[in-house]
């Protein structure tokens, strides 16, 4: 591993692991002024939280805003709302509710079926990205492909997806960041207001005339006590533009990088393509592209030893879990016959993410076209750069060559 940057500064965006590496060899967990939260370290500490009773989820937004003075609160209050109707932000019952309702829609069986139209979406958008001697991974392909899969499961028109990019970045600027300025929080209540309308448009254009997508079923539930607010439906709506994106597009980008800088792995998949699955499981351990889930103490606790206090804000570091030596057998490495699995990167216990078995499938084909189609992954990017969000991890331009 390379040195440790300091926490939070532009080289540790380009490589957290060896400053995460640094913490979990120091205690497990520490405290970092600078954002005034706990990181939590260790796999087995890390594990362990995720499913704790002691934390909430549901009081993530209010600490994450309590910088903000009270006119400043107000002034995002769309923002704030939005994130609060996430369901990752729920606690039980309405996080049992929510999840209750959408869950049928991202089962193994499910997704299962929606594998021959992500057959296709995959083999168009390469198609395209493969008439020049180069390509973009990310602009050309591994942004398209989420965006088109989310827009074909909720219902949302295709040309819409890059307004959905727009909105989920925005959103990403306020949800997934280590201390939210006033100019990202700005932002992203403009970007909520923005699709707030639009949603509340689409909403009533559904009701008129359904289909067969998630949005038409909940829109339709007849039962009240389990119908959605449009409110709730809005926030649904973000949440899984959010999660689509930045989870699956990171994943591919990640998963490509690291085939890439390791060519004796590549060979490895390439003369046994039956490690395919494997292989996603292990970039997902490798490289997550969502690097933390956290946490509010709910009650006075103890995490490793040291002393929390109801209140503390405690981010769990999945990308340091799925690295840690007393849990893996050379952590640093990529290995495509890893037997060794468990990674995190979907998290643990009742926020276990509801779309990872779409997130793995898209990944899958994705991985599968690629290896058929390029003899080799040469990336043409002379420094990777990677998007400065303290909860995300993607490389933001990858340049493959045709070959």
């Amino acid at each position: 591993m390379s040195e440790a940057a300091t926490f939070l500064s532009p080289q540790y965006y380009l490589n957290p692991y060896p400053t995460l590496r640094e913490m979990q060899n120091h205690s497990g967990i520490v405290f970092k002024k600078e954002i005034n939260s706990w990181l939590v370290t260790a796999y087995d500490l890390v594990e362990e939280g995720l499913h704790s009773d002691q934390l909430n989820a549901g009081e993530r937004m209010t600490v994450a805003a309590s910088h903000f003075s009270t006119e400043e609160r107000k002034q995002y209050s769309e923002i704030i709302t939005v994130l609060n109707n996430w369901i990752v932000f729920q606690d039980p019952p309405n996080h049992t509710r929510l999840r209750r309702l959408i869950s049928k829609s991202f089962t193994p069986r499910t997704v299962a079926l929606l594998e021959p139209e992500i057959e296709k979406l995959v083999t168009d958008l390469l198609d395209n990205a493969q008439e020049n001697e180069s390509f973009d991974l990310v602009s050309q392909f591994s942004f398209h492909l989420p965006a088109a899969v989310i827009c074909l499961l909720l219902g949302i028109p295709l040309e819409m997806k890059a307004d959905l990019k727009r909105w989920a970045d925005g959103v990403a600027g306020f949800s997934a960041n280590a201390r939210v300025t006033s100019e990202q929080a700005a932002h992203a209540n403009a970007m909520a207001i923005e699709a707030k309308e639009y949603l509340f448009s689409l909403f009533a254009e559904i009701r008129k005339n359904p289909g067969e997508n998630l949005l038409s079923k909940l829109l339709l539930v007849e039962d009240e006590a389990n119908r959605l607010t449009d409110d709730e439906l809005v926030g649904m709506s973000i949440q899984l533009f959010f999660a689509g994106f930045e989870t699956t597009e990171g994943l591919i980008g990640n998963m490509v990088l690291a085939l890439a800088r390791n060519p004796e792995e590549a060979a490895k998949l390439r003369n046994n393509p039956d490690l395919i699955e494997n292989t996603v499981e292990e970039a997902l351990r490798y490289d997550s592209s969502i690097l933390k889930q956290s946490r509010v103490a709910s009650v006075d606790t103890s995490i490793g030893g040291e002393s929390i206090k109801k209140g503390d804000y405690i981010h769990f570091m999945i990308a340091a879990a799925n690295r840690d030596p007393n849990r893996f057998t050379n952590p640093d490495g990529f290995d495509v016959t890893r037997s060794d699995q468990g990674h995190l990167s979907f998290g643990h216990g009742i926020h276990f993410c509801i779309g990872a078995p779409l997130a793995r499938l898209e990944a899958k084909v994705a991985l599968k076209q690629l290896l058929q189609r390029l003899s080799s992954f040469e990336v043409l990017t002379p420094e990777i750069k990677y998007a400065e969000i303290f909860a995300v991890r993607k490389p933001l331009e990858l340049i493959l060559k045709n070959i």
